[in-house]
């Protein structure tokens, strides 16, 4: 595998990542407009970025499109209701995890969770929304991927009680295993009219994808909530709202795959997103037990709902080169489809979209 050049612009996609990040400190943030680099820096990026994935398929990788849910489809929420701010985050922190079959470590990482790229899975690189679906561009290394790994984070949630320790053959009867580990989240309670609204856009902290250091389109709902907690930490100096601590759990699911894909050196390849369910997955609570820092259950069943892609719809969203990526738009011209192999069953009664492991 010829990596010198893909990990230099790695390094360099990691160096600008650390940068930026520092130029928002957590309290009053300081216009990114009085900061004479940003808009160089943003450039860097999104030169490596375009190089990057311009190049993928001559470094001997692949580049595969794969499609998961737009967080901006619904509009805008109401970041004030608790509820809803949870059940963002539960959406926005979930990563699909396709691993190597062969290869230890190597993976394809599919959502909109902060992903810390490095060489053997470099995680989505840019994004384009089209109507209830954001297509990620992915650069993958050849070889078969299986469908066997969920993460996300739920607030306002606590693992299941672990009463007894539970015989390795039991786990392994079920679908999967899950493994829960407990955090403590910080929240925010509104105590008073808030004179920094979070729904600003001209806070000099930059737009969309941009804010969220992702090239593409799809991210307003997630600079929106990054706004929403900037406006809570100046509301909690100006003591118009209250710091409160919410039980939180980190959750890894790894189960019997859902689906398989085969990728070859070279290609570009479009094919088929899976989502979790909100309500999922559905636990064997008699079979938990504790084990180091986590709990540990059975899962009974996981269901996800299938996202099918079509060349003619990723071809109708908005392309690379008008993100000022020629380079990522070029290699996407000869783009193919091709469908996983999917190993869960319909749910009965159900659309044919539903499939559930069991």
């Amino acid at each position: 595998m010829p990596l010198t050049s893909l990990l230099a612009r790695v390094c360099l996609l990691a160096l600008f990542a650390h940068a930026a990040a520092s130029a928002h400190p957590t309290g009053q943030p300081e216009p990114v407009a009085s900061d004479a680099s940003w808009d160089q820096r943003m450039d860097q990026r999104r030169a490596s970025i375009d190089a990057l994935l311009g190049k993928a398929r001559q470094d001997g990788m692949a580049l595969l499109v794969i499609p998961t849910l737009n967080l901006d489809a619904q509009g805008k929420r109401d970041f004030h209701d608790p509820a809803t701010r949870m059940r963002f985050m539960q959406q926005s922190s979930t990563m699909m995890h396709w691993n190597h079959k062969a290869d230890d470590g190597y993976a394809i990482s599919v959502g909109h969770a902060e992903h810390k790229a490095d060489i053997p899975d470099l995680g989505p690189l840019f994004q384009t929304p089209r109507g209830k679906l954001t297509y990620q561009v992915i650069p993958v290394w050849p070889g078969e991927y299986r469908l066997n790994r969920i993460a996300y984070h739920q607030m306002d949630a606590t693992p299941p009680k672990a009463v007894r320790s539970i015989p390795v053959a039991d786990m392994l009867a079920k679908v999967g295993i899950a493994e829960l580990t407990p955090t403590t989240d910080r929240d925010f309670k509104k105590t008073a009219p808030w004179s920094n609204s979070a729904e600003q856009a001209d806070d000099g902290l930059g737009n969309g994808c941009s804010l969220v250091l992702r090239l593409g389109g799809g991210c307003d709902e997630l600079a929106r909530v990054f706004r929403w907690d900037a406006s809570a930490r100046i509301a909690l100096q100006q003591r118009q709202a209250e710091a409160v601590q919410v039980p939180g759990v980190d959750v890894l699911l790894s189960f019997s795959p859902i689906a398989d894909i085969t990728l070859h050196q070279g290609e570009a390849v479009l094919t088929d997103g899976f989502v979790l369910l909100d309500d999922q997955p559905v636990l064997a609570r008699n079979l938990c037990e504790t084990s180091l820092d986590f709990v540990r259950c059975a899962v009974q069943s996981i269901t996800v709902q299938r996202l099918p892609a079509s060349l003619e719809d990723f071809r109708q969203a908005p392309g690379a080169d008008t993100f000022n990526l020629p380079q990522t738009h070029a290699a996407l011209r000869d783009l193919v489809y091709r469908a996983p192999n999917v190993h869960a069953k319909p749910v009965a009664g159900g659309s044919p979209n539903l499939l559930r492991a069991q």
